[in-house]
């Protein structure tokens, strides 16, 4: 069985029914969906019923604590095997997941990532390619994986299974840091390390949609202060969990906290006092000994931004092609 965890949060009716069509009509035999809605001024529940007759369909209501906090609930009332995430105002295309579970098993992956698309109000008419078994699948290590590639920060575009949360055998549950923004970078980051079958397919599986009245598109300062804060408390903990992860592989997790660092500097760079976010940023990277940028010789652009970032004249130059 599979497990689609929902959530949401003040959406629009039209949204959220959009969603949850979109999952009934994948057509899978074994399922369940749990949403959670993170105490909305008006209750989902109406929407949850009229899917009540055609699925399997559980609404939980939490006590607004963000979206970490929710989807920590549904991984604890999941039952499935399998777990994929959807965000409430996003939807997985049509007859996309049952090619993906089915690759998934036959190759007793862990975790299978497959790509996305952003899209608007309108449904995605666009044909997209189904993932199938007609090709060899690159099967490799979550820590392999990241050492070769950069990840697409959320854990909507991965199914994966139960245990990578659960099995004693992995370490510690794996749950969502509550209360923070981006709570995802550090998630995707350890599930995908304790991955020890893992695939990754160019089928287009999930619709993104960006809400102008989004977290994505608040701007303001007092919201950027605290996402800065949150990049830090992430990198603290990612930290953490390679000193633990110490005695197994972690090439791969080194290159992953290496490039969250040089992202940080990114937006610092896309600041209108960036100069300022500059050296704050640089200062707190310094103290984690991630400041000046690690020599390593991962690609040629990590080579390019470590050169620049260590200089004013570079730093400028760095500027202008982030704001470009």
């Amino acid at each position: 069985m599979i497990t689609f965890v929902v959530t949401t949060y003040n959406l629009e009716d039209w949204l959220l029914r959009r969603c949850l069509k979109s999952i009934v009509e994948q057509n899978i035999a074994d399922y369940e969906i749990i949403v959670v809605d993170d105490e909305s001024d008006l209750s989902p529940q109406h929407i949850v019923d009229e899917f009540a007759a055609q699925a399997n369909i559980h609404l939980y209501i939490q006590k607004h604590s963000r979206q970490g906090a929710a989807r920590n609930l549904a991984l604890n009332h999941a039952q499935g095997q399998w777990i994929q995430f959807v965000d409430g105002d996003d939807y997985l295309l049509p007859h996309s997941v049952q090619p993906c579970l089915t690759m998934a098993e036959a190759n007793d992956l862990d975790l299978l990532m497959f790509g996305h698309r952003e899209v608007g109000e309108q449904p995605d008419e666009h044909n997209h390619p189904l993932p199938t078994g007609d090709f060899p699948l690159n099967i490799t290590t979550g820590d392999n994986y990241m050492l070769h590639n950069n990840l697409f920060g959320s854990c909507c575009t991965l199914l994966f299974r139960r245990a990578l949360c659960t099995d004693a055998s992995y370490g510690e549950p794996l749950r969502f840091s509550e209360h923070i923004y981006i709570e995802d970078e550090e998630f995707i980051t350890k599930l995908t390390w304790r991955a020890r079958r893992m695939a990754k397919v160019d089928s287009i599986v999930y619709a993104y949609y960006q809400r102008p009245g989004s977290t994505t598109h608040n701007r303001s300062h007092e919201h950027t202060d605290e996402l800065f804060r949150n990049y830090f408390v992430v990198l603290e903990r990612l930290l953490q969990f390679k000193a633990a992860a110490a005695t197994h592989p972690h090439e791969g997790l080194t290159r992953k906290i290496r490039f969250f660092a040089i992202d940080i500097l990114r937006r610092s760079l896309r600041q209108t006092n960036w100069q300022e976010r500059w050296i704050q940023s640089s200062k707190q990277l310094a103290s984690l000994g991630l400041y000046p940028i690690p020599r390593a010789r991962y690609s040629w652009k990590y080579r390019l931004f470590r050169l620049l970032s260590t200089c004013s004249i570079g730093r400028r130059l760095l500027r202008i092609i982030e704001t470009r």
